[in-house]
């Protein structure tokens, strides 16, 4: 049952904090604090129209129905093409840059000591806070604990190298730095989720939570899938994306289970589930970002626009599609309004719930800013704005289909997209419109004066310049220095 209220912002944050009602929800009767758990699905490399509900043929069911159930953005961005400053982004709400993360050189970079997580606000404010998955966030003294979650469920240890199967090492390139979904003790990480999650529902069934799944999904090497995920792959899915799409139905299973758990213990319709992807789709793992263009590590949309999907079924509509701009950096101050606390002064992010009850009417975000810089390759420079309709795209002449060629730093190509009309941004239509060209180019500008400078010099950083995740087999606790 959907219950409908039409209250304005200060009128609900004194329902959750203000008055002890006893809410029963599904079958169950449940903490006296109606404050909605959260959870956020954080997903590895997806593709734009890689699930069912942007347009996929893989099945993802479970995944679709949050949006049969929810609000599903088809301008949802996360804020960079790779993965870990994005990961910085979404846990503190700032855009990366403004803490000296431009890209994957800067892993190992400390995020802002005087600015709390999103997961340190959310506990501090009474919630339980929990991390299933990968971490490759901050310097070495900022693991999950530090920053302000309670459990974590232990990564399995890593198959080693030699023993993995080379016919199930990705088809484009070597994978030097060890990446696997394989543990040695046989499990395939994707897998063993399920029953993390439903460990966690079930110990926290009576208080509010804040779950934080951050897989290693879809991220190559998907080849490593196992054989009963391939089986279930529709004859229809072209054979170069069969590997891809067995691990996307892992990933599905498991948020199924999820899902299912919630809605066992009664607490699904007072769910705010976040589902998105923290960059584009890796297409030579033959993602699908269409229509697109480019993917994962490029410059094109498909590198920065993702499936975007939020659900409360106790206070939002179900089965809405929504074209306004919306981002990874909403989530915090989303989150710390449902919780009733008050966010930081400075987030980047805005609170989508007033827009999405209809409380507020208007653009969400209008605007979004993007900085990437990768030392390690000229290509990998790239300044991006959406204004509207409107992309404005600076990016170094080496680029993301021709990467071979030279680049003088300072030297770009700039060039300005009408994304209503063209999607695929086929059409560089800077000649023609050099006024609303110069407007967004004076409007980044500013952004981007408001930035620390990128250190051009700094040596690529690794997962060896952050904290490890506590490994083994269960959940680690902070409070329990024993268990991590």
């Amino acid at each position: 049952m959907r219950l409908e209220m039409n209250i304005d912002s200060k009128t609900l944050i004194a329902l959750l904090i203000g008055f002890p009602v006893l809410i029963s929800v599904g079958h169950a009767q449940r903490s006296t604090d109606p404050r909605p758990n959260i959870v956020l699905l954080f997903i590895d490399d997806l593709g734009y129209g890689d699930i069912g509900a942007f347009g996929s043929d893989i099945p993802t069911p479970h995944i679709d129905s949050l949006a049969r159930d929810g609000i599903s953005f088809t301008n949802g961005y996360a804020v960079m093409s790779i993965c870990s400053p994005s990961r910085a982004a979404t846990m503190t709400g700032l855009y990366p840059q403004r803490f000296g993360v431009y890209g994957n050189d800067d892993r190992g970079v400390a995020l802002p000591e005087d600015h709390p997580s999103i997961a340190r606000k959310l506990r501090d404010a009474g919630y339980v806070t929990g991390m299933v998955g990968r971490w490759d966030l901050g310097d070495k003294s900022q693991g999950p604990f530090d920053i302000g979650f309670q459990e974590v469920a232990m990564r399995r240890r890593p198959l080693p190298v030699k023993q993995r199967d080379p016919a199930h090492q990705p088809r484009w390139a070597s994978n030097p730095v060890g990446v696997t979904f394989l543990g040695r003790d046989g499990s395939y990480w994707t897998e063993v989720n399920g029953p993390e999650f439903r460990e966690f529902v079930q110990r926290h069934a009576d208080s509010p939570f804040y779950l934080y799944y951050a897989p290693l999904a879809v991220h190559f090497p998907v080849e490593e899938v196992p054989q009963h995920f391939l089986a279930r792959v529709p004859d229809e899915v072209k054979p170069d994306r069969r590997y891809m799409a067995g691990t996307l139905i892992a990933l599905d299973d498991a948020i199924g289970e999820l899902l299912d758990e919630l809605k066992q213990q009664g607490l699904y319709e007072n769910t705010l589930i976040f589902f998105m992807g923290d960059n584009g789709g890796q297409t030579l793992d033959f993602a699908s970002n269409g229509p697109l263009r480019g993917g994962k590590q490029s410059q094109w949309e498909g590198g920065f626009r993702v499936p975007y999907i939020v659900s409360w079924p106790k206070r939002l509509a179900a089965g809405v599609n929504d074209e306004r701009l919306v981002s990874s950096l909403d989530v915090y101050p989303s989150a710390a309004a449902v919780a009733g606390v008050d966010p930081p002064d400075n987030l980047d992010g805005v609170n989508l719930l007033p827009y999405l009850t209809g409380e507020q009417t208007g653009p969400i975000n209008e605007g979004l800013f993007f900085r990437w810089i990768d030392n390690r390759s000229a290509r990998w420079d790239v300044k991006a704005m959406r204004r509207g309709d409107w992309r404005l795209l600076v990016h170094a002449p080496a680029n993301w289909e021709t990467p071979s060629l030279p680049s003088a730093e300072g030297n770009f190509v700039t060039e300005l997209y009408h994304l209503g009309r063209d999607m695929g941004e086929t059409t560089d239509l800077s000649a023609q419109y050099p006024e609303v060209l110069a407007s967004l180019v004076a409007e980044y500008e500013a952004w981007e004066a408001t930035l620390p400078p990128k250190d051009r010099n700094k040596e690529p950083g690794s997962g060896s310049d952050q904290a490890p995740m506590p490994y083994g087999d269960g959940w680690a606790y902070a409070d329990q220095p024993e268990t991590h």
